[in-house]
């Protein structure tokens, strides 16, 4: 099955040891082609309203000018990942890759692109419920979407337990594919792409959407999904969220930050991903003039690939140790923290490997104080073994399970750690 065979750009993100972060273990392929920078962002102009079609060009990725009109969450384009002679004809889902209106943190009209998988069967009355999925880090370049590969375990695992019920969408996010720097860890973004997808998804050929959605994501992706549960009330208020799962979330965006004078080329992606999204944000207040001279190298090669060409070089001779102190770098890293903010009644499950080696067991523990603080209904599972990439898999199938009582149609009481 498509996204089924592993975990090529998936099981990567945020590396912390002994309290500071390192090298990720994403490896990424693509030419050096011409980068995406924020000047390349499309402009707010947009044409007359279409209806979505099936594309059939050569460049899926390849932005129309100017924008359709129409809201976020529109989709634009769709092609189908599985038409072919070897093809299951009795398959319980069709799956599709898309590009989708959404909008950037300044408000101006962005494309999207993700995947998406629609049920075969006939739609229940009251259409048919919805999963949408938040990835963990790949990297800034467009070269480093995860649509380009198909090969999320994310979106395996959700396919194989919830496709014969549920339209599932997963998101590249802002900036992955498309024209634009990613925002990396810049939670309004992921929010907005991650709830704007599943919407998108929706306009599929027979997808019936119902209202009521589950969020889901690891490490980056429980950041982006925490963050998307908090702004779907507002951001999209024809959902209903039923639960959010965040598995070792990279909710805590300041210790992230204040750990960036020791991370080289992780701090690169932090800091060229937030010049993206805020323009007040100057990288020469984070970065020394060495390090404003290889800013750019962030946009060619995936995650792996941008650790590594920094490992050479001292950290202190790339990024000033007041940086992550300095306004407005400060206070933008607060803002971003995951979970501040309680917004629905809808349950949150939070998974964490004692063992996480990089992103550490005590961000979980924080989120889960502020999230109780707020009155929020959370259960959090500590898992005993496992590694950041190997506490992956376990974490998303337990998730899934807890998915699917979620939907039941009498659901157990959600568990509450608080």
């Amino acid at each position: 099955m498509l996204f089924a065979k592993g975990f090529t750009r998936a099981a990567i993100s945020l590396c912390v040891v002994a309290g500071a972060l390192s090298a990720c273990s994403q490896s990424g392929t693509g030419s050096a082609d011409t980068p995406s920078t924020a000047e390349d962002r499309p402009s707010s102009t947009v044409a007359v309203a279409a209806s979505p079609t099936e594309f059939e060009g050569e460049d899926f990725y390849e932005v129309p000018k100017p924008l359709p009109d129409g809201t976020h969450g529109q989709l634009i384009r769709y092609e189908r990942l599985d038409r072919s002679d070897n093809s299951d004809p009795d398959a319980a889902a069709r799956s599709y890759r898309i590009m989708y209106l959404s909008e950037s943190i300044a408000g101006e009209p962005i494309a999207v692109t993700g995947v998406a998988s629609v049920p075969t069967a006939q739609a229940p009355t009251g259409g048919r419920p919805l999963a949408t999925l938040a990835h963990g880090t790949t990297g800034i370049a467009d070269e480093c979407a995860p649509s380009q590969e198909l090969t999320r375990l994310d979106m395996g695992l959700a396919i194989s337990a919830l496709g014969a019920e549920f339209v599932i969408a997963g998101t590249d996010y802002e900036g992955l594919g498309t024209p634009g720097r990613h925002p990396y860890l810049v939670g309004e973004s992921e929010g907005r792409s991650t709830l704007d997808a599943i919407v998108a998804a929706g306009q599929l050929p027979d997808a019936q959407p119902g209202k009521r959605v589950a969020i889901l994501g690891y490490s980056q992706g429980g950041h982006g999904a925490l963050w998307a549960s908090q702004l779907a009330a507002e951001w999209t208020p024809e959902l209903q969220v039923v639960g959010t799962f965040a598995g070792a979330p990279a909710s805590e965006t300041d210790v992230v930050f204040t750990a960036a004078p020791s991370l080289a080329g992780f701090a690169f992606m932090l800091v060229a991903g937030y010049a993206a999204a805020y323009p007040q944000a100057d990288p020469a207040l984070f970065l020394t003039d060495l390090g404003l001279s290889r800013l750019d190298e962030v946009d060619v090669g995936c995650a792996a690939e941008v650790i590594v060409g920094f490992s050479g070089t001292n950290p202190a001779d790339l990024v000033r140790p007041e940086g992550p102190t300095t306004e407005p770098w400060k206070s933008l890293a607060a803002e971003n923290i995951a979970g501040s903010e309680k917004t629905n009644d809808a349950p949150t499950l939070i998974i964490h490997s004692q063992k996480d080696e990089t992103v550490p067991i005590f961000f979980s523990e924080l989120l889960l104080s502020r999230m109780c603080a707020n009155g929020q209904v959370v259960e959090r599972r500590v898992l005993p073994e496992g590694g950041h990439g190997a506490a992956a898999l376990p974490s998303y199938q337990q998730a899934l399970t807890w998915v699917q009582e979620r939907f039941a149609a009498d659901p157990p009481d959600a568990v509450n750690s608080c």
